[in-house]
């Protein structure tokens, strides 16, 4: 079986600085703004769909994201974003960016690559790519920010 990180031991492998740079900007703020441990749960829960925010006068312990997320941290969200839904990414760049630096880690140990990619379900080409440094880090900051500095 290979090898498939879960998205709520994020913060075992990166920082929350880092894990918020590469959720999508829209989300990047309820991250934010509720913290990250329930923003990864919120996304493990309903990654690829939207979830409706309560007013803040709505809100009470047997909400169903109250058993995701927290009373306070839905309270927090209901603030900002209540009475309105809320579209919760995939957190596809999240896993696949644990996925990398396992590779990396375990190919400390392992030098062989056909073995690597065997028990990471990649192909040879795949683990070159991830061993050389060369794949895209996703980001949500923008590309072109030094063009307007000034």
């Amino acid at each position: 079986m290979a090898y498939r990180p879960h998205i709520t031991d994020a913060p075992q492998v990166f920082s929350d600085e880092e894990i918020i740079n590469l959720m999508p900007k829209n989300f990047a703020f309820i991250a934010k703004l509720i913290g990250v441990e329930a923003s990864l749960n919120l996304i493990h829960a309903y990654g690829g769909t939207c979830v409706f925010v309560p007013t803040k006068h709505a809100v009470n312990i047997n909400h169903d994201i109250t058993h995701i997320i927290g009373l306070s941290a839905l309270k927090q969200l209901s603030e900002q974003r209540g009475a309105t839904y809320v579209e919760v990414p995939m957190g596809t760049p999240i896993t696949i960016a644990m996925r990398n630096k396992a590779v990396r880690d375990y190919a400390q140990k392992e030098k062989s690559k056909p073995k690597l990619a065997r028990h990471f379900g990649l192909t040879l080409r795949s683990i070159r790519t991830i061993l050389s440094g060369t794949e895209k880090r996703p980001s949500n900051e923008a590309q072109n920010y030094d063009l307007f500095a000034k």
